[in-house]
């Protein structure tokens, strides 16, 4: 099974101009304003991704508890924990690229080219 993340990441030429402090405040405001709505397009998926996930590992829990032997319970416990840790992994990674990378590349370029306004355009 081939796994698709769809990632974005901010242009090469919009990083290096915000760095140097090239844009004036609306192209900041409009880049900034464009970088806010994917990221909280992608906060949303984000959040539904990982309720499904969580409430399909719950189902897989009960479901896997109620069927075992009540010896083999603890060992289940010991299969399950790592399961459900690389579940929250794989979600944070997908998490990161698709929104948290923009948004750090952008903060970061804001930081050093407008160290004054980085509270008003933060991400």
């Amino acid at each position: 099974m081939l796994v698709r993340i769809q990632y974005k990441s901010l242009d090469d030429n919009t990083k290096r101009a915000i760095e140097a402090g090239q844009l004036n405040k609306n192209q900041l405001t409009q880049i900034n304003a464009s970088i806010t709505e994917h990221v909280n397009s992608k906060k949303k998926n984000v959040i539904v991704s990982f309720a499904i996930m969580l409430i399909l590992f719950v189902f897989m829990a009960v479901s896997m508890l109620s069927n075992t032997a009540l010896e083999d319970k603890t060992h289940l416990f010991i299969f399950i924990i790592p399961v459900f840790a690389m579940i929250l992994i794989m979600e944070y990674v997908s998490a990161w690229l698709a929104y948290g990378r923009l948004r750090s590349q952008f903060n970061k370029a804001l930081k050093k080219g407008y160290p004054g306004s980085y509270g008003e355009f933060l991400v």
